[in-house]
């Protein structure tokens, strides 16, 4: 459940933890779970993660179990792997679920900062958390503290792991899903106050119209976006836009991705478009060469 993956923008995962729990729609066909629930069989990595429910019609459906589970086999993957990857960390949960240790995040972030090679992409849909972790931290000249003054992730004597002059450093992207309006409205305000090097979106699955305008840092002679503060940009520096596959997947309204693709051309944001709606991920014939082209990064 790590180094190897099929998703289109990144070029590893890392699973240190799996398990997760629904939040919203977004979340009712998630391949996490559909994948957890096909190996929850007797001695499968999946066993008491997920599990298979009948549904009143009579079909199964994947469930998390609400079960949480650290696999420590796996939390210094990225320390062996010397190659430089964009790795999706924890594609098979959700680090800032409210039932992971704050230690085992502790954990994740020094292996992210010692393996500095990489660039770690982080999604969530608990931006709250997120928020609340991420502002806990401020340099002190030898290291980290929180802001209640107890020392982050071990003691002075085992030398400053966080050596850089801004946090969190430039290898960790931070970012979160959205579905719809009412989802992104939410999250990405959290989002945007939340210390980041880079600020990611992703709307996949891609359920209904999102207008993203007023989260793109648009510059113009006439000013800045509202989302910047002193000068420095703080509006979103990527989007990636993708519709749900499966037999069971939601149609994704293809004028709801081009909008989205104006939106990002028009203020000058990368997008990633990733797959239009189908029983597989793919083109599905809907995009256009040019629009299917569109899988940029940002700088």
């Amino acid at each position: 459940m790590s180094a190897t993956t099929g998703i289109a923008w990144t070029n590893a995962s890392w699973n240190p933890l799996r398990g997760c729990e629904r939040v919203s729609e977004g979340c009712k066909h998630c391949y996490a779970e559909i994948l957890a629930a096909r190996h929850s069989y007797p001695g499968g990595w999946g066993e008491g993660i997920a599990k298979w429910v009948t549904r009143p019609d009579g079909a199964k459906e994947a469930r998390w179990t609400g079960v949480i589970r650290t696999v420590p086999e796996l939390l210094d993957a990225p320390l062996r792997w010397r190659k430089p990857r964009r790795i999706f960390v924890n594609s098979m949960s959700d680090l800032f679920h409210s039932d992971v240790p704050e230690s085992l995040i502790d954990a994740v972030f020094r292996v992210m900062i010692q393996a500095r090679q990489h660039v770690y992409q982080i999604l969530t849909k608990r931006p709250e958390r997120m928020f609340a972790y991420l502002s806990r931290f401020r340099p002190d000249g030898e290291g980290w503290v929180t802001r209640d003054g107890a020392r982050a992730m071990g003691e002075p004597q085992s030398g400053p792991l966080f050596a850089e002059n801004r946090w969190p450093p430039p290898q960790i992207w931070l970012g979160v899903s959205v579905e719809d309006q009412p989802t992104a409205d939410e999250r990405i305000p959290l989002l945007l106050q939340t210390s980041a090097a880079k600020r990611l979106l992703s709307y996949e699955p891609a359920l209904a119209a999102v207008d993203f305008q007023r989260w793109l840092c648009i510059r113009r002679s006439t000013g800045l976006s509202e989302w910047v503060r002193d000068g420095e940009r703080n509006g979103l520096d990527w989007i990636i836009v993708g519709g749900e596959s499966g037999h069971a997947r939601r149609e994704m309204n293809i004028d709801h991705a081009r909008s989205v693709i104006a939106q990002c051309r028009s203020a000058g944001v990368p997008i990633y478009v990733k797959q239009d709606s189908g029983p597989r991920p793919g083109m599905q014939g809907r995009f256009t060469d040019e629009e299917w082209a569109l899988k940029e990064f940002p700088a």
